[in-house]
């Protein structure tokens, strides 16, 4: 693929937006990073897990717990660019930003025209949705929903009929 969409992949917690990132990556050749990853290492680590855990991979690893505490951090990073994230990711070469929570954020980033497409990745039927308070969006949000309800084969298909959509 040689024409590859920016992508700004919304959905959440454990919905499936890192696997269905991983599947444009390894079959498609997107350049993806988890946001998780990029922004622990951006931001969080220097700044606080560095003084609570004794790796940075411990600190990743319990970041479900402290999912609030991340989303705020990301936000001061994001302050008072709200696109410092999303522009960073896309500016270093990757092709997606897997994960965005607040509001603000999204719209500064439709505004800078920062992304071609946002993708919801959906799960709803098996998980559950997260607060508020850590993630801002509905899936009206997004451009392009993955219905990720079904097996791993189901969401190769969903793959694969996104990239025939809207990959050229």
């Amino acid at each position: 693929m040689t024409d590859k969409p920016k992508l700004l992949i919304i959905g959440h917690a454990r919905h499936g937006k890192d696997t269905f990132a991983e599947m444009l990556r390894d079959m498609h050749g997107f350049n993806f990073v988890s946001s998780s990853v990029f922004v622990g290492k951006e931001v969080l680590w220097d700044n606080w897990g560095v003084a609570v855990y004794d790796t940075f991979d411990e600190m990743f690893e319990d970041r479900v717990n402290h999912r609030k505490l991340w989303a705020d951090m990301i936000t001061a990073y994001n302050t008072p660019d709200a696109t410092k994230t999303a522009a960073t990711m896309i500016e270093r070469g990757y092709d997606m930003y897997v994960g965005m929570r607040r509001r603000k954020e999204l719209n500064a980033c439709r505004k800078a025209g920062i992304f071609d497409l946002i993708v919801w990745v959906d799960r709803s039927d098996h998980l559950p949705n997260e607060p508020y308070e850590s993630m801002e969006f509905v899936i009206t949000d997004a451009d392009v929903v993955i219905d990720n309800n079904g097996t791993l084969e189901d969401l190769l298909d969903e793959v694969a009929e996104f990239v025939k959509e809207y990959v050229k």
